[in-house]
């Protein structure tokens, strides 16, 4: 048996020593623990059940002398309704013990359970063998007025389970019994009916006609190529990606009934043949840099053709075309890069008539058509032929072709009204060349355009219209009609197929949403049909931000396709997913609130949980404007919530503003950081302080080369940047300010303090030299909280660590206070909940780090 009492260390305050620009800190660093997978859940742990799995001692492994003395009360409880009140008049030493749940030898756990009016209070960790014999037990014993007692211990050889027993001299109350490992892995997050990206339509081995789709997936969880019947409405199979995350493209070969799937997260093409029970990984098409497929299409021949991106920060020379054949495999059409100013090409469309492959790119537009043929003569510039008004927009996005047409859709890809479809009719003149000729311009058409031509007609919907109805467009006659088909989708394509039934003789429109809404129109009829899918798989998705909420539980946001997950610490059985929210690239709870920089469009929304759990959507406080796009950055300060941004694609200044949370108003100050975003606020006093980043947008080459400090006063309401003053900075991380009010930040490797009155460092060392961005630095990168026991903890690019800021600044060095608790794989974001445990976002997963003491 082994007793460890429970010590506290007292810290006192120093004078701050102002030092500039130490050496490289030493770091203590220890082998991480083991990150465990799920929680440990003891039995009936806040006895709402009663004393169901608990069983009288004397609260040190003994039999209770008055069994009695166990009673379930109302008062105490810190979770539901009841709580355990042990002792009673003339009864001492009373306790009691938990069912055990399993464990493997040699696993270190801590107990912990909520305490109440407690003489002196008793908590142990009994590890009992196979048979469920006691062969070790280790306990910790808390003085009076304790609230959280605890007690650490790792399980002895032959230890197959282990139990909890609660234990007090004379009296007192507990609640919520809980075991955690020093680092956690919990679960995913949210999971929720598949999403999708990407639609196509064909049959299956069987003749049925079927769409395919590709449901979004996350690390650990890969994305599934989905197969549904049309008619039916209803998914008939999936099969798994392995590695990849989800899909922006899927067609099924007209010529070879292959199935062919371009994929994002692992970047490749992928083909399945109908009735096999994988998928087939082909490969990446030979593109330096190569990181997304987009846009497949098909030639005569069966040729696949298409798109993508790559990272031009890692040398992604711009915009491409690729082709693929199963004999010949991989190679590029045209030259490579296409344009060294955009680096998107998110679709491509073949036209047999003048047998060459078209696409347009973003975040800069252009168009190209490209010959196939065996004289092909080059690809052609058809960027001119496009009006001004679209061409001033960042997307050509989508597009289509056959029958000598091409549609093309573009603007700025938001589908309220400010995006264009326009048709070109093209050709090929006497040497070869692709000419083209503007047939019309329809603005206010949604994603993701038209459907190629078909005897003499194209169709799409358009923005603001009540329930979406499909229109036409005849090439003729330029004769617009909108047809009796309430779609009421953005549909992720529209295809044209023949579903070989009498009641859809011919042609029939295809459309699937991005949440398994399947419609289908009959061009002879008019039959009309559209329904939910109503057997979409469960998909985890990754998480894309962590708040702690008002509530006490951890909140995530989804990534890409939104989405709140809940998390009551300590407790994966109570995982929630709520089917609303948006892509949330940072939350913070302040007042009360939670607030979310929410991505696409530069958005403030905010929640309660009482809120969510009544089934409201989080509410729109305002979007930011000023062609804002991803608000990493936020802090609460006085009556305001304050904001940094990136900006959005093919804009190149970030913004910076602030929520008036007495008047509700958004007020966002234009081109105060010049060329860079903002992703990491902290505010003292009347001051507020955002750290540059040159990475302006999602997307673009940095403009400037050093990070910007801005500085805001609350008083004059004006907004100045000074040059960051450590040299080779490319972005300010992270920024909090500590209880004293000086303001920390982590940069680059650079760990540094700023007095808010002299708006002069007082302190920086170059903490991690080995521990450097890639080449482009995402928003999310690191982040700094507080700990109740004074320690400052940050996580960058992976890595956590912590130091005492007070003893920093004492000695002017972080080296003897900063301790690495996992040098890297530590995932992004960071808060600390109400036990102290640190959590961080790793995929769809949360990461529990319990602080050593």
């Amino acid at each position: 048996m082994r007793n460890r009492p429970t010590a506290w260390l007292a810290v006192a305050c120093a004078t701050l020593c102002l030092t500039l620009s130490l050496p490289t800190a030493a770091v203590a660093e220890t082998a991480p623990p083991p990150i465990r997978t799920g929680d440990l859940l003891v039995p009936n742990h806040s006895f709402e059940a009663d004393l169901d799995g608990w069983t009288p001692t004397d609260g040190r492994g003994g039999a209770a002398s008055c069994p009695d003395g166990l009673t379930i009360t109302g008062d105490g409880a810190s979770d539901g309704s009841k709580a355990l009140a042990l002792g009673s008049r003339g009864c001492a030493n009373l306790g009691a013990r938990s069912d055990a749940v399993p464990v493997t030898a040699g696993s270190a756990l801590q107990a912990r359970a909520h305490a109440t009016g407690t003489d002196t209070a008793a908590i142990g960790l009994v590890w009992l063998d196979a048979a469920g014999a006691v062969i070790d037990t280790e306990y910790a014993t808390h003085p009076r007025g304790t609230e959280i007692v605890t007690v650490d211990g790792t399980a002895p050889a032959g230890a197959a389970g282990v139990a909890v027993e609660l234990g007090v001299r004379r009296s007192g109350t507990y609640d919520e019994v809980l075991i955690t490992a020093p680092a956690t892995s919990v679960g995913p997050q949210i999971t929720k009916p598949a999403t999708y990206l990407a639609m196509g339509a064909g049959e299956d081995e069987t003749g049925r006609k079927v769409t395919y789709s590709v449901a979004t997936g996350s690390t650990g969880s890969p994305a599934k190529l989905v197969i549904s019947d049309i008619l039916r409405t209803e998914v008939i199979k999936t099969v798994d990606l392995p590695g990849a995350t989800g899909s922006w493209t899927v067609k099924q070969n007209p010529v070879s009934k292959i199935v062919y799937i371009g994929t994002y997260g692992s970047a490749a093409l992928w083909s399945w043949t109908p009735g096999a029970a994988q998928a087939v990984r082909i490969g990446t098409p030979p593109i330096d840099h190569f990181g997304f497929v987009y846009g497949i299409s098909f030639g005569t021949d069966g040729t696949v053709y298409g798109g993508g991106w790559g990272e031009p920060t890692n040398g992604y020379a711009g915009a491409a075309i690729w082709k693929y054949d199963p004999e010949d495999g991989f190679a590029v059409v045209g030259p490579n890069p296409l344009t060294t100013d955009a680096n998107y090409t998110r679709w491509t469309a073949y036209d047999q008539v003048t047998d060459a492959v078209f696409t347009g790119t973003g975040t800069k537009p252009h168009l190209y058509g490209c010959p196939v043929d065996a004289g092909a003569t080059g690809c052609s510039d058809l960027t001119s032929l496009l009006s001004p008004a679209q061409l001033a927009l960042p997307w050509l996005y989508g597009g289509s072709a056959g029958d000598g047409y091409v549609t093309v859709w573009g603007g700025d890809s938001n589908s309220r009204g400010n995006d264009y479809l326009t048709v070109i009719k093209v050709g090929r003149d006497a040497a070869g060349k692709i000419t083209g000729e503007v047939v019309t311009e329809i603005k206010g058409v949604i994603y993701n355009g038209a459907t190629r031509p078909v005897d003499g007609k194209i169709y799409f919907n358009k923005a603001g219209e009540p329930n979406l109805p499909l229109h036409s467009y005849d090439l003729a006659t330029g004769e617009e009609a909108v047809l009796d088909a309430p779609v009421n989708i953005f549909s992720r394509a529209w295809e044209l197929i023949d579903l070989g039934d009498p009641a859809w003789p011919g042609l029939s429109i295809v459309g699937w949403n991005s949440g398994g809404i399947l419609t289908a129109y009959n061009l002879q009829t008019g039959n009309f049909q559209r329904g939910q899918v109503p057997n979409n798989p469960p998909m985890p998705i990754a998480s894309n931000s962590l708040a702690l909420g008002a509530d006490g539980r951890l909140w995530t946001a989804g990534y890409l396709t939104g989405g709140l997950g809940a998390y009551t610490p300590l407790r994966d059985d109570r995982q929630r997913t709520y089917l609303f929210g948006g892509q949330a690239e940072q939350m913070i709870t302040y007042r009360g609130r939670t607030y979310q920089g929410t991505y696409p469009n530069g958005r403030i929304d905010s929640f309660t949980p009482a809120e969510i759990e009544a089934g409201t959507a989080p509410r729109q406080e305002c979007t930011i404007g000023d062609h804002q796009n991803r608000p990493y950055g936020l802090t609460g300060h006085g009556d305001r919530i304050y904001y940094g941004s990136q900006a959005d694609y093919g804009h190149d200044q970030g913004g910076f503003g602030y929520l008036d949370l007495e008047t509700g108003t958004c007020t966002t100050l234009a081109g105060v950081i010049g060329h860079q975003s903002i992703s990491a606020l902290a505010a003292s006093g009347s001051k507020v302080f955002g750290g540059g980043s040159i990475f302006y947008a999602y997307d673009g080459e940095p403009i400037d080369s050093q990070a910007k400090l801005l500085i805001f006063d609350e008083t004059t309401g004006e907004a100045r940047t000074v040059p960051w003053p450590i040299a080779g900075t490319r972005s300010v991380d992270a920024a909090l300010t500590d209880e004293t009010g000086v303001v920390w930040f982590y940069a680059n490797g650079w760990l540094a303090a700023l007095d808010p009155g002299t708006e002069k460092l007082i302190f920086s060392q170059e903490i991690f030299p080995d521990w450097k961005p890639g080449v482009r630095i995402p928003g999310n990168y690191a982040r700094l909280v507080r700990h109740p026991n004074g320690t400052i903890y940050g996580i960058a690019g992976g890595r956590l660590f912590g130091f005492d800021p007070k003893r920093t600044l004492r000695a002017g060095s972080a080296t003897a206070t900063l301790k690495v608790l996992r040098p890297s794989g530590a995932g992004t974001h960071l808060v600390v909940d109400d036990y102290g445990d640190l959590y961080s976002v790793a995929g769809p997963r949360l990461l529990r780090t319990v602080v050593p003491r």
